[in-house]
């Protein structure tokens, strides 16, 4: 028994110094993190408009374009235009010859006048019984034919001068006075450059996006130094291109200089959202987490300014800067908020924060595919 208690003594001392030990390094250890101040840069929140675009390639094409061709057959007799030179609606261009044309109209009006005598003579008769109620109906239909085919002999007539289908500018023409002219010969085509307008084609990421009205800038290879010019969406197309999973948008480039042409090579920055009075915040302030995405606030409380976890959602973003919409909290422009580090530093909610001015501040640069207005 004694022995046993000689073994046993010196065990529980020890157990009873490192327990002792233990407490004293508890007692007098580290401060634990809810202790520390932490050191933070803090930004104030600012409000923008916020304007959300996207880089596409167009076309310039004209207000409206015609080929024009002759409807009918024959020899190029006049020309009646210089290339280049502004045209008006319904001014002749050029006419075909139409002599044999002509000859065939003076045959047609004799055949007509002697069916209109026979057709009087007819019925002069049919009232004295002297002819047939079948004779009679002959005559009718007989005039009747030949002064429709004298209107369609007209019709080819008047289709031998060939007009401008609107107001605009003859381009280059191909024949010449003598050229034998076909359906499908291509004299000049006509350009209305009264306004020019821009085909796009826009991925359909961005179809719920679209809509008439919207605003777009361009520039052109000619236009680079004269700065951009504005237009407005009017068309937004229904249908969705199969092959290139696009869907063609149109719009009118306003006051467009003289130098720029239809067939142009055009980009465009087309305006897809704007968002006025957005709250932004820089982009390194917004930290993730399991519960959504969050901003810090420095929050006045006894022993000084303490960590807040403010949810947020985030909205449109603009290189170095995103908008930030309050989940059920009451931010607003000037509040305070961790512009850096959140994702790096060591923070807890009420931690002590000790507040410092930012080493750099998040700027936009001047052309970026996402535009940023000043600051209000």
């Amino acid at each position: 028994m004694m022995m046993n208690l000689k073994r046993i003594l010196p065990a529980v001392f020890g157990l009873a110094m490192i327990s002792c030990q233990k407490q004293d390094k508890k007692a007098g250890g580290p401060p634990s993190m809810m202790d520390r101040v932490q050191a933070v840069e803090v930004m104030p929140i600012r409000k923008m408009t916020l304007r959300e675009t996207v880089g596409l390639v167009g076309t310039i094409a004209a207000n409206e374009s015609a080929t024009l061709r002759s409807e009918i057959s024959g020899t190029v007799r006049e020309i009646s235009f210089e290339e280049g030179q502004e045209v008006k609606a319904g001014q002749v261009l050029a006419k075909v010859d139409t002599r044999e044309l002509e000859a065939q109209i003076q045959e047609m009006n004799a055949k007509f006048e002697l069916a209109g005598k026979s057709l009087s003579r007819n019925r002069s008769l049919f009232s004295d019984a002297a002819v047939s109620k079948v004779e009679l109906d002959a005559s009718v239909a007989e005039e009747a034919q030949l002064k429709a085919s004298m209107a369609l002999l007209q019709v080819r007539l008047e289709k031998s001068e060939i007009r401008a289908p609107f107001d605009g500018v003859a381009n280059g023409r191909t024949v010449s006075i003598g050229d034998y002219l076909t359906p499908d010969t291509v004299l000049t085509t006509v350009d209305d450059l009264s306004r020019l307008k821009v085909e796009i084609q826009v991925p359909e990421r961005y179809l719920p996006k679209l809509e008439s009205g919207g605003e777009f800038t361009l520039k052109t290879a000619t236009s680079r130094d004269a700065g951009e010019m504005k237009g407005k969406v009017y068309f937004v197309s229904s249908r969705i291109d199969a092959a290139t999973r696009a869907t063609l948008v149109k719009g009118y480039v306003l006051d467009p200089p003289e130098y720029v042409k239809p067939g142009m090579f055009a980009t465009v920055s087309l305006m897809l959202e704007t968002v006025e009075d957005a709250l932004v915040v820089p982009e390194t302030a917004i930290m993730g987490s399991s519960r959504g995405s969050m901003v810090i606030c420095p929050k006045q409380a006894e022993k000084g300014k303490v960590a807040e976890f403010v949810p947020v959602k985030t909205g449109l973003r603009v290189p170095g800067l995103v908008q930030i919409i309050p989940v059920g909290n009451d931010l607003k422009e000037g509040d305070e908020i961790v512009s850096a580090g959140v994702g790096g530093l060591i923070l807890i909610p009420g931690m002590t924060l000790k507040t410092v001015e930012p080493l750099v501040t998040s700027e936009v640069p001047e052309r970026t595919d996402r535009v940023l207005e000043g600051s209000k």
